[in-house]
């Protein structure tokens, strides 16, 4: 059975969307699997939830279209057979080279360490 190519960037779109919605919430504790994985992400719990939030809402942006592009460009994909199939598979999927480049950005403009804060301000 050949699954058609709309039904992929479908079903990525939905996979992009579930992923994200944990993110965006802020309920995904700092860990070693699941999340934006930057370095700047791991130097504080404030860090993690900001980068995770900003990225989880970029992905979830980004799921959507994939689903958009999905369903409306049912009517122009090749058949899964054709020599351009797997351009057509892979262009829509290019949209994430510029998230990534958005949540590198924004990591760069996050502190490097923990700031403390002492009480009487004294050395």
């Amino acid at each position: 059975m050949v699954v058609p190519i709309t039904w992929v960037h479908m079903g990525l779109g939905a996979a992009l969307v579930a992923l994200s919605v944990p993110l965006v919430l802020r309920r995904v504790p700092m860990n070693r699997w699941y999340g934006v994985r930057v370095r700047k992400a791991f130097v504080s719990d404030s860090n993690w939830y900001e980068l995770n939030a900003y990225g989880g809402r970029l992905l979830l942006g980004s799921g959507a279209l994939l689903i958009v592009f999905g369903y409306l460009g049912a009517d122009a994909a090749p058949p899964p057979t054709s020599l351009w199939a797997p351009v057509y598979l892979a262009a829509p999927l290019l949209l994430l080279i510029p998230v990534c480049a958005l949540i590198a950005a924004f990591a760069r403009r996050l502190p490097d360490e923990i700031v403390s804060r002492r009480k009487g301000g004294g050395a």
